[in-house]
């Protein structure tokens, strides 16, 4: 089996998504909507970290049906360094006004748009640096 592409977690009331530079397989990105569906009602806002890697249409589509059926309107922040990535944020933007995407530079930005309480920004940051690591990502974030 190859490297995983991808890490999640639920942190405080933040569904937490990490990807490498290469996008997930159907395999991952099932497990991962399977994840949310199972944790549905716990988290209240997604962030997501891209090295460049993410969802195919297709995948895109399944979390979006898991997230309509379950009249999710939580905020999503992406963040990438990737100008594809924040691209098609922008794109989902325009029919999901909730999710926004940001730079690696704008981490802080991007907590605080998912209205997170400024004493778990730390832990949040120790989170994504757990799972960063979980997949083999050890250079940090600027």
């Amino acid at each position: 089996m190859s490297a995983p592409t991808m890490a999640y977690s639920l942190y405080h009331s933040v569904l937490v998504a990490v990807h490498t530079k290469d996008n997930p397989t159907d395999e991952e990105w099932s497990g991962y909507v399977d994840f949310g569906r199972k944790q549905m009602g716990k988290y209240t806002s997604s962030l997501v970290i891209s090295e460049g890697g993410g969802p195919n249409a297709t995948q895109r589509g399944a979390m979006n049906d898991l997230l309509e059926a379950n009249n999710f309107k939580g905020k999503v922040s992406v963040v990438t360094l990737n100008r594809l990535v924040r691209g098609i944020v922008t794109a989902i933007s325009w029919f999901n006004p909730n999710i926004k995407a940001f730079t690696t530079v704008q981490v802080p930005l991007a907590i605080e748009y998912l209205e997170i309480p400024k004493d778990h920004h730390e832990r949040l940051m120790a989170e994504i640096k757990r799972l960063r690591e979980k997949i083999g990502i050890s250079s940090a974030m600027t």
